[in-house]
């Protein structure tokens, strides 16, 4: 092989560079032109094929927060709550317009617990500088154990109520309300992301089919204390466990502590033990079912180390709060009611598993049978369970695998049925903790499992698709309608002659096409969003169980409720008693006056020894309850004192308005919801008369 002739140095060109121009590509008139391939979209891919993500924080998500928070913000800032107090105009009328403070709606006088009981209670805490101790409103440190605000670090694990000390009690009051809803939805909506690998709408949905369900609305939304803490603290568990870098770890820890703090400080085992068990399972179910090795173990040095912190810290925490509880907390577990309470289980619905089907377009606070007690302890949730049980085993055989979440959360709701209807034996109700648990509490978060697997089960029919035969797909068609009529008759009969029959029909027709689009047979793009969608306008009518108010303007500017609070700023350390309505009693509780009737929280054995001394009728009042005193006069025996328990979370107390007993308890100011007989006034001088309700003052 002869060798090429090496040329000349290259040299660099004198005159200007000319750039070749490649070489036009030449399209072949005759060949048609393929398409360019289009780029394939995050949300276009099925979930459960892309790479692992926890979320996805896009501008979708982050408007949706913007908005909860603007929203939060601005209701706020307006002081506008969704409180009943407006029934503080009609139950104790001063002449005011009936809907002083009301927006839109109607107070409901059925959430009695609410604008009765919280509301005071609330601004009794305030009225008196948020202390620790209250007799008005119950024994030992009450407010520590109750769910109030107080001056105690324990409100940093409170933070609905943080606006009652950054501002006034009417923007507090807001605060509260508004909290617990933007809050409520943000937690549940990312939660939704967390679980659903990231499926936006069906994410927002599901957190407004869930905080707005009868079950929550009619209980004025006080579960979503819980709530939002709990989920808070799954999302940030599922942080810890995947999370790669650093900064995230470090983040997620403080979460965790901050919301496992408030879920188990919120201190009302009835929803938080199986509300816990939900958690459990479901971070149990995610991390099984995004099981990866190289992932968990990343950086489990720091992971090990924050968790083990943020168990310290809360170590702590629980320590601190239980030394200055300790007294209160073995006070109400040694109450008859609730605190000895024990169950187990298998004591059923209070309506039925499915009177949501038609109870939220028929029945109302005014209108319900009245075996379901009333329309709060009636009230659930939309459950899809029994399809969605046949449709998972149905998936199941085609494709021999199954969604780890899907399968657990579907368990978790089964247990909690078989304790509801069926109830487990003694020692493992007590083994489970579900013994402090009642069926009628029970029920509710039993209803937010349903909620939360059927939100799963449409993310995953969105991945998964499946054909069936024609005899299959009527077979499963005629199940639908077959349970649709079933449910139908159930409630017919269940009602107490409450529904005709013509009434059910279209809402059974509504839910034989829901329970039908969940079955594998119509396949059609964002069928989940459709479904998720068709609920959340089936529950829109909930916004308006609890009416929109501003201000607490028909407590605070009550006239009686003023003119107890200028009596008691001349006189702040005499003791009140109300001798009738139980009503004047709550308005009282609200004015910060330490007053010996009322609702107790939990019992004041104090005062309760110096009229029983001998503790013989303290199982009456060793009782969460509402405590209603009346005049007694019996001049055979001077100074007796009669105290009865005629209800579960109630007793009565009959004594003599001129008993040293009261003398002793310094009771200074006793208010009648009439006018009072001689003898019984014997020993005052009235201070003043408003109506029907004259207020007297022991003589010094």
């Amino acid at each position: 092989m002869s060798k090429k002739r090496k040329g000349p140095p290259a040299t660099a060109p004198s005159g200007p560079v000319i750039k070749q121009a490649k070489p036009e590509t030449r399209i072949d008139p005759y060949q048609p032109v393929k398409a360019p391939k289009p780029a394939v979209s995050q949300s276009e891919v099925m979930p459960d094929e892309r790479p692992f993500e926890l979320i996805r924080f896009d501008r979708r998500v982050k408007w949706f927060l913007g908005i909860c928070v603007g929203l939060f913000i601005l209701l706020t800032l307006a002081k506008i709550n969704y409180s009943s107090i407006g029934m503080w105009n009609t139950v104790i009328p001063d002449g005011s317009d009936a809907r002083r403070g009301i927006i839109s709606g109607t107070p409901k006088p059925i959430r009695m617990d609410e604008w009765a009981i919280l509301a005071p209670f609330m601004l009794s805490q305030a009225n008196q500088g948020f202390p620790l101790e209250n007799p008005a409103i119950g024994g030992e440190k009450v407010a520590l154990v109750g769910y109030f605000p107080i001056n105690h670090f324990v409100s940093f694990f409170r933070p609905d109520y943080w606006g009652f000390f950054l501002f006034d009690v009417e923007h507090g009051f807001a605060w509260r309300w508004n909290f617990i809803l933007c809050f409520g939805l943000i937690s549940v909506m990312l939660a939704f992301m967390l679980l659903t690998r990231n499926q936006f709408w069906l994410s927002v949905l599901g957190a407004f089919w869930l905080v707005f369900s009868p079950g929550l609305a009619w209980w004025s939304f006080f579960l979503l204390t819980s709530i939002y803490a709990g989920f808070g603290m799954l999302v940030a568990s599922a942080y810890m466990f995947f999370s790669t870098k650093t900064r995230t770890i470090l983040i997620a820890g403080v979460l965790f502590f901050w919301c496992f703090s408030m879920f188990a400080l919120t201190l009302y085992p009835p929803y938080q033990v199986p509300l816990g068990y939900l958690l459990l399972f479901l971070l149990v179910g995610y991390t099984w079912r995004h099981y990866d090795k190289q992932l968990l173990l990343s950086k489990v040095g720091m992971k090990l180390g924050v968790f083990a912190l943020a168990f310290a810290l809360m170590g702590v925490v629980f320590y601190t709060y239980y030394m200055d509880a300790k007294s209160t907390i073995d006070v109400m577990s040694n109450t008859v009611y609730p605190g000895k309470r024990s169950e187990t289980g298998g004591t059923g619905f209070i309506a039925n598993w499915f009177s949501e089907y038609f109870a939220g377009w028929l029945l109302n606070d005014q209108v319900f049978p009245k075996s379901w007690l009333n329309i709060c302890e009636s009230s659930h949730f939309i459950t899809f369970t029994p399809v969605i049980t046949v449709c998972t085993l149905i998936y199941f055989v085609r494709t021999r695998k199954v969604d780890p979440l899907l399968a657990i959360i579907l368990g978790y709701v089964l247990i909690l049925l078989i304790w509801i209807e069926v109830g487990f034996p003694e020692f493992l109700a007590k083994a489970t903790l579900l013994d402090v648990s009642p069926t009628r509490r029970t029920q509710i978060p039993f209803g937010i499992g349903n909620v939360v697997l059927a939100v799963l089960y449409l993310s995953y029919i969105h991945a998964k698709k499946i054909t069936l035969t024609g005899s299959v797909a009527a077979l499963l068609s005629a199940g639908v309608v077959a349970f649709m009529i079933y449910a139908a008759w159930l409630n017919l009969n269940d009602a107490d002659g409450i529904y005709k029959s013509h009434q059910l029909f279209l809402p059974t027709l509504f839910f034989i096409g829901l329970n039908f689009l969940l079955l594998p047979i119509s396949t059609f793009r964002y069928k989940e969003v459709v479904i998720a969608g068709a609920i959340v306008l089936f529950t829109l009518p909930n916004l308006k169980i609890n009416p929109v108010g501003k201000g607490m303007v028909p407590i605070t500017q009550n006239a009686l409720y003023q003119k107890v609070r200028e009596i008691h700023l001349q006189d702040p350390k005499a003791r009140w008693v109300v001798l009738g309505s139980q009503y004047l009693t709550y308005l009282v509780t609200a004015t910060g006056v330490n007053q010996l009737s009322g609702v107790k929280n939990q019992p004041d054995f104090k005062t309760m020894h110096v009229l029983d001394p001998t503790a013989k009728r303290d199982s009456a009042y060793n009782r969460y309850a509402h405590a209603v005193y009346g005049s007694y006069i019996d001049p055979a025996h001077p100074d007796t004192v009669i105290i009865q328990n005629g209800y579960e979370d109630g007793y009565q107390v009959a004594l003599d308005p001129c008993s040293p007993k009261l003398r002793k308890l310094n009771v200074r100011y006793i208010m009648f919801d009439r006018t009072p007989q001689p003898v019984e006034i014997r020993c005052m001088k009235q201070v003043a008369k408003m109506g029907n309700i004259e207020i007297y003052r022991t003589n010094d």
